[in-house]
Formats: C-alpha cells, structure tokens, sequence
C-alpha cells in the first residue's frame, strides 16, 4: 500500500508532446491552437477573479461605511437609527451572499486544472 497520495496529479494537462495526433492534422497548428485556448481560458479567469475583487472590495466599503454610520447615529441619538439599521441589515443579508461567493471563487480555483502556467511560479530571481 502507498501513503502517497496522488489525486492532486490527476487534473494536469498534460504536455502536447505527448499527444498521438492523426496523421492528417497539422501538428503544430494543434499545439497552437491549443495553446491559445488555454491562454484565453486564463485570460477570462484573471477577468473574472479581478471583477470579483474589485466588487468585493467595494462591498466591503460599502458595509464598513455604514456601519460606522449606524455607530455614530447610536452614539448621537439620531432619528434615522432605525433606517440605518434597516439599510445596515440589508447589507449584512447581502455579506452572506458575498461569502458564498467567495466559497464558489475558492472552488472554482481549487478545481481549475493545472497547466505549465498555473503550475510553476518562479520563487526567486537574481540577475547580476
């Protein structure tokens, strides 16, 4: 038995060399269509994972102003408490939908499949 496991290596994809094309199609066109493939697939997941950013951070200051609102009025003892907290709440409604927004991004990451740019980061670099 192996105390190895091995199911991370099994959503790669694997190297065009590899690849027993039929002798009727042109190889190297293959490979760059391929290629360009996974280049825009990454491309629309970047897009994708930015807007979900830039949204998500503007929740954030969204909710976080509000808050404060809703602490001061507290503090002060305005009249609009009650609307602030009803805008507040609708905020929070809404943080839990962004959390399970962020759970879906998570997994759409984590199950994303690995390639020869997903996989390697360069870790340190020294030009002289």
């Amino acid at each position: 038995m192996s105390c190895l496991n091995y199911s991370k290596w099994d959503h790669i994809e694997v190297s065009d060399d590899e690849d027993d094309t039929h002798p009727n199609i042109d190889t190297p066109s293959l490979f760059r269509w391929r290629h360009q493939a996974r280049l825009e697939r990454d491309a629309a997941w970047k897009k994708e994972r930015e807007e979900f950013e830039l949204n998500y951070k503007s929740f954030l200051t969204k909710y976080n102003e509000s808050q404060q609102k809703l602490n001061k009025a507290r503090e002060n003892n305005a009249d609009n408490i009650q609307e602030l907290q009803k805008d507040f709440d609708k905020l929070e409604v809404e943080a839990k939908e962004w959390l399970v927004k962020e759970t879906e991004m998570k997994k759409k990451e984590r199950l994303r499949p690995l390639n020869i740019d997903t996989i390697c980061k360069e870790g340190k670099s020294k030009t002289i």
